[in-house]
């Protein structure tokens, strides 16, 4: 009976544990000033990731992280190490904006640019998706890190909202997020407090798409999750905070089917 009542007492403690989770991808995006790196964990799923070697990794590489959610949906990783490179990128996000073909995407929180391919840069007829659109993207990634897209299709013409990181300026009853790629207008609803944030700051908001096509805010959260990631950053740098060489840098197209090999993009 004792020996039973340990196991017990053993299981309920793993179930308390942090949540900590062997997960995989393929990176979309990396920004090494802020320690941020965006990855399509399946075709449907794009995480913000926060690691202290974001600079060590490069837009295509397949990764295999074990990392810890924060309260605001990013995930810190301990660990990241590089299983292989693909050539061809999928995932979905939402339409932000075009212009001369070049296209930004918001995708988990992070805005990922798409330019157009050399050969449909001629092209007289502009096909592309309405911004606020949600779309499937297929990229080619290109030796500079950047991507070119292959194709662009619209899973929904209209899109309940998404999310954007960056810096934060407060305006009134409208605030701008700023990414490297771009400036977002929001605006506040009445009754949200604003108090506990400052401009300048680092945040993640979450935003609905109105009838009219303006964007209202539904949740802002702080740097404090950033803070928390890069403590764990910190905890981990000893081994498990580095990029490993995982292997060769495999050819071919990427494909999501989740774990190791994932791949993909969601709002």
């Amino acid at each position: 009976m004792k020996k039973r009542c340990v196991l017990l007492v053993l299981a309920v403690a793993a179930l308390a544990a942090p949540a900590s989770a062997l997960a995989g991808g393929v990176v979309l995006k990396v920004q090494p000033t802020r320690h941020l790196v965006a990855i399509a964990t399946t075709r449907t799923s794009v995480k913000l990731v926060h690691t202290a070697v974001a600079s060590r990794l490069h837009v295509g590489e397949r990764v295999a992280m074990t990392s810890k959610t924060l309260r605001n949906g990013t995930l810190a990783a301990s660990r990241i190490s590089v299983r292989g490179r693909m050539h061809r990128v999928h995932f979905r996000g939402r339409l932000l904006s075009k212009a001369h073909g070049r296209l930004l995407v918001s995708a988990g929180g992070a805005v990922i640019a798409v330019r157009p391919h050399a050969r449909t840069v001629s092209s007289a007829k502009d096909t592309t998706p309405s911004p606020g659109s949600v779309v499937d993207v297929t990229a080619t990634v290109e030796d500079d890190d950047s991507l070119s897209q292959d194709s662009v299709t619209v899973f929904s013409p209209t899109s309940p909202g998404g999310s954007i990181e960056g810096q934060l300026t407060i305006g009134t009853g409208t605030i701008t997020v700023t990414s490297d790629s771009m400036s977002l207008v929001i605006s506040v609803p009445t009754g949200f407090d604003l108090s506990s944030f400052k401009a300048g700051q680092e945040v993640l908001a979450t935003f609905s798409q109105q009838s009219n096509g303006s964007l209202l805010l539904v949740k802002l959260s702080g740097d404090d999750n950033a803070q928390q990631a890069d403590n764990q950053n910190e905890d981990g740098q000893h081994g498990d905070g580095q990029t490993g060489d995982g292997g060769h840098h495999g050819d071919g197209e990427h494909h999501g089917d989740g774990g190791d090999d994932g791949g993909g993009g969601d709002d």
